[in-house]
């Protein structure tokens, strides 16, 4: 079920998330159910120690808690997410900027449109672009559905990857869904303006 990611506006929070890297570890333990220091510091390439810092601060703002049922003894720190529907970080009244999240994932988005991944041989990309003529209450709908499937294969990426945590195949995806318009009130109902064409690559 698709749920309302935790939206975050005090200060303390904003300025533990403003370090790129806490913001992969936040990622990176979005599409697992748990990891330790370890863990994270075998994926994505930076000391333990340095990660075990960036853990509590994290923690201490409430956005990651440990897991003491997963600890194999008392000095076991086994981390997860305390917000598993997702973090966002809305934009102030007078601040344009994108949640911080989304920077990373719209840069990914730019390359996939300019066809400028860097190609990994273990993962899929994939595209899909179109348009669809849609009530509000209909888009609604077609966007819940989406977020569902991309949902719940993300659970099952959990799943799989908390089975057998060392599998090189099972790597990081990005997904996405997006649905809407933008209001144009010099638009009018009898203008002739070309839908956009669906297009969909799979490589």
């Amino acid at each position: 079920m698709v749920t309302q990611s935790h939206r975050v506006t005090d200060s303390a929070t904003l300025r533990a998330l403003a370090h790129p890297l806490r913001q992969r570890i936040l990622l990176e333990l979005s599409v697992r159910r748990s990891l330790r220091a370890a863990d994270l510091a075998e994926i994505v390439g930076e000391p333990a120690n340095a990660i075990s810092y960036h853990l509590r601060s994290l923690a201490k703002v409430g956005l990651l808690v440990e897991a003491p049922e997963l600890a194999r003894d008392s000095r076991d720190r086994v981390w997860t997410v305390a917000h598993p529907e997702g973090v966002y970080v809305p934009p102030g009244p007078d601040d344009d900027a994108p949640d911080i999240f989304a920077e990373q994932f719209l840069a990914w988005v730019r390359d996939m449109v300019m066809e400028k991944v860097p190609e990994d041989p273990r993962a899929i990309r994939g595209r899909y672009t179109g348009a669809a003529l849609l009530t509000k209450d209909e888009g609604r709908q077609m966007f819940l559905e989406i977020a569902e499937v991309l949902e719940r294969w993300r659970e099952h990426g959990m799943d799989a990857a908390a089975a057998n945590p060392q599998d090189p195949d099972r790597v990081f995806h990005y997904t996405g869904a997006f649905v809407g318009n933008r209001a144009d009130p010099a638009r009018h109902a009898d203008s002739d303006d070309a839908a956009v064409p669906p297009t969909s690559t799979v490589t």
